[in-house]
């Protein structure tokens, strides 16, 4: 990499284009949507489709190979600042809310960046732009780079889902806490889940395993109940038929079953499988190497599955976008989501690589540093959509807000630039 103002300008312009690549790729799904050619069931069976399916496939074939134990020792850094970037984000949109008294679906989306589908096709942009090749390790491709990026922004995504899952349900209750303590905008009294529905985008079913869908006619009701409540749903209440010792017992012992079902998801389990498949020698050799008995069936199969994702998943997120009702969520909440998401967690990121990558303290990786201060920066996630649905309070001024957090996305083409001149800096420290 060069420091000349050449070098910076082409950095600049080929982070410019991927970026609104990206873009444009959610403003055709936007399109599509308000043109009708897309209702609000279609997005929901693409959604499903593609976190059920999609999404898990892409985790196996894209961290697996990279899930051997001399791998996980140097990858380590990855989910670290994963968890510690986005509880830093949290804690200061949680500041904002009290000094500010904003609303406080405001911390999750300070807290929550977009961990899936904007690093990816950004990525995939980046290299098809030559941006990527100052990343790649000895004798690796531009394509291996970036299989080896996509891994690492997986396992990130995993490590922020289930941080999200522990916080976000009860901030969103606040905002639900302070609705129901005004007035009562519920005549209906729809629990959530229950009301008019917006279906999340494919990032966003990252809620599964913690609610369970019913599709089917249960004298017109559309069930989508906490998996402890299933006993609510007709003729599911079985402990009635039981013995009474019998009954307290499974209800007792279910307990700590349902909690931990509860952080299980697709994504997870696509996680736990890489994990098998990456760290066990046999199965490794058998799956995930070129020459494996399995590789060019089983893998490959899942491979084309997993490439469906990533494209899919910003085109849903623009239809997702144009088939809600926005509302004006106020300058004063935007901005402040706004100035965390490209101004703060962008500058703490790249302080963060600057003054401790090349040291020693972990891997001396070019692309994990960059990935570093990329992943924690951006636009919001969708999964604040999903959430204000669960917890049945107003989604207007949510998709409001997201609208203009994407609409400014190409700014993340800086990031990139001052990152990338932030890992050069470093190398030649090192």
């Amino acid at each position: 990499m060069s420091d000349s103002s050449e070098s910076l300008t082409a950095t600049l312009l080929g982070a410019l284009q991927g970026s609104i690549s990206v873009l444009l790729t959610a403003l055709a799904g936007y399109l599509t949507a308000r043109f009708g050619l897309l209702d609000r069931n279609s997005i929901k069976k693409i959604s499903n489709v593609s976190s059920l399916l999609f999404l898990p496939c892409l985790i196996v074939v894209e961290m697996g190979p990279q899930l051997t134990v001399k791998d996980i020792s140097k990858l380590w850094i990855m989910p670290v600042w994963g968890a510690f970037s986005s509880l830093v984000a949290h804690l200061a949109g949680w500041a904002g809310m009290a000094a500010l008294k904003l609303p406080a679906w405001t911390v999750v989306a300070s807290g929550r960046a977009n961990a899936n589908a904007l690093p990816l096709l950004l990525l995939q942009s980046l290299e098809s732009t030559g941006v990527l090749k100052s990343l790649s390790g000895e004798g690796e491709s531009p394509s291996e780079t970036l299989d080896r990026a996509k891994s690492i922004v997986l396992l990130n995504s995993i490590v922020q889902q289930m941080v999200t899952f522990c916080l976000g349900p009860v901030l969103f209750k606040i905002d639900k806490d302070r609705k129901s303590a005004g007035q009562d905008d519920d005549p209906e009294g729809l629990r959530p889940g229950r009301g008019p529905s917006v279906y999340p985008t494919v990032q966003d079913r990252e809620h599964v395993g913690l609610l369970h869908d019913y599709d089917g006619d249960y004298g017109g009701d559309d069930y989508t109940e906490p998996l402890h409540q299933l006993e609510n749903v007709p003729n599911m209440d079985i402990h009635s038929r039981l013995p009474p010792g019998l009954s307290h017992a499974i209800k007792v012992a279910s307990k700590p079953v349902k909690k931990i079902a509860s952080f299980f998801n697709p994504p997870l389990i696509g996680g736990i499988v890489a994990l098998i498949l990456g760290i066990t020698p046999p199965l490794h050799e058998a799956f995930l190497s070129k020459d494996g008995i399995f590789y060019n069936t089983i893998t490959e199969a899942v491979s084309n599955l997993g490439d469906l994702f990533v494209v899919l998943q910003m085109y849903v997120l623009g239809a997702q976008l144009a088939i809600v009702k926005s509302a004006n969520p106020g300058a004063k909440p935007t901005l402040f989501v706004l100035f965390i998401r490209y101004i703060m967690m962008p500058a703490a990121s790249l302080a963060f690589v600057l003054f401790t990558a090349g040291r020693g303290w972990y891997t001396n990786d070019p692309l994990v540093w960059f990935l570093l201060i990329l992943v924690p920066c951006g636009p919001s996630a969708m999964l604040l959509m999903n959430l204000a649905e669960l917890m049945n309070i107003d989604q207007g001024p949510v998709a409001g807000m997201l609208t203009v957090s994407y609409l400014i996305s190409p700014l993340i083409a800086i990031v990139c630039t001052l990152g990338l001149q932030v890992v050069d800096k470093v190398q030649q420290r090192s």
